[in-house]
């Protein structure tokens, strides 16, 4: 296998997965979309084996998404067969992407394989850093960027998109037995876990919501100092993230936290409007 080859099957996976990161992903000059699908397809791979998987076989298969990001970092790289490891490899020398990012994300994934309880906004706070804040460090290494502080607010993005996530995927993450909203803001708000199970609606749950909501934003205006900061031929992709996940959580907020009758989401035609605006208003603030 060639690296044409290796970054056709990731680029096909991204495209399959339907997110709406590959909306974004295709406003990026070609040599940047296709490091962006190598780092996609490796986190597919890391996603997939905690959510299709349970126990050891969960293990094995995050075991496997590991060693396919430590074997992309070995000088002996173009020698797999493996057309991640080619592709992220190539990406990783292209953009001098670091390791540290890979190996937390992998921790992260270790937090979903059991029941998920976290206690404190801290902890909450961490693991969004490893499982998003750490896309966000690799995309802006591929974004390329001017100032180091925009590792920085590549991480606050990151925890703004995940809140986001966590928020939207309430109902499907306690059927997981996955509880991401930090125990101390549950009791604080006299909601409980079995509240959680039955889906109730509570003066307690929309005012918990709320207080997630608002912290989302706070991460949002944030992340917004990122955008001077990237490389101008990688703005339009890093405005579409933000503008499609911002939309998302006004959505939310709009249902009045309604997380649990149906998956809130944005229509193809709305990302598609969004897309559009982006190209003819590349420079335009958020």
């Amino acid at each position: 296998m060639n690296i044409d080859q290796a970054y056709q099957h990731c680029t096909k996976l991204t495209r399959q997965a339907g997110s709406s990161f590959y909306y974004g992903m295709r406003l990026l000059p070609m040599h940047k979309r296709l490091a962006m699908y190598a780092i996609y397809a490796w986190s597919r791979i890391c996603d997939d084996a905690v959510d299709d998987y349970e126990g050891e076989e969960a293990e094995a298969h995050l075991a496997m998404a590991e060693g396919i990001a430590e074997q992309a970092f070995a000088d002996d790289y173009q020698s797999s067969d493996h057309p991640v490891v080619l592709a992220l490899g190539d990406a990783v020398r292209r953009f001098q992407l670091p390791l540290k990012p890979f190996r937390d994300m992998v921790e992260g994934m270790r937090i979903d394989m059991r029941a998920v309880r976290l206690q404190t906004m801290a902890e909450l706070e961490q693991y969004c850093d490893y499982v998003a804040g750490t896309v966000g460090i690799m995309c802006v290494h591929i974004f390329g960027y001017r100032d180091p502080k925009a590792l920085s607010l590549a991480r606050d993005m990151g925890r703004a998109l995940q809140l986001t996530n966590i928020l939207r995927d309430l109902g499907e993450d306690i059927e997981r037995d996955r509880v991401y909203l930090p125990s101390e803001e549950l009791a604080r708000h006299g909601y409980t876990i079995e509240d959680l199970r039955l889906k109730r609606l509570t003066p307690g749950f929309l005012a918990l919501m709320r207080e997630q909501a608002e912290r989302a934003e706070m991460y949002y205006e944030r992340a917004k100092g990122l955008f001077p900061l990237v490389e101008e031929d990688s703005l339009r992709c890093l405005r579409m993230l933000f503008l499609m996940y911002r939309e998302l959580l006004t959505k939310i907020e709009e249902s009045r936290f309604n997380v649990f009758d149906r998956r809130i989401a944005l229509s193809s035609s709305r990302k598609l409007r969004l897309v559009w605006g982006v190209l003819w208003n590349a420079s335009a603030t958020v």
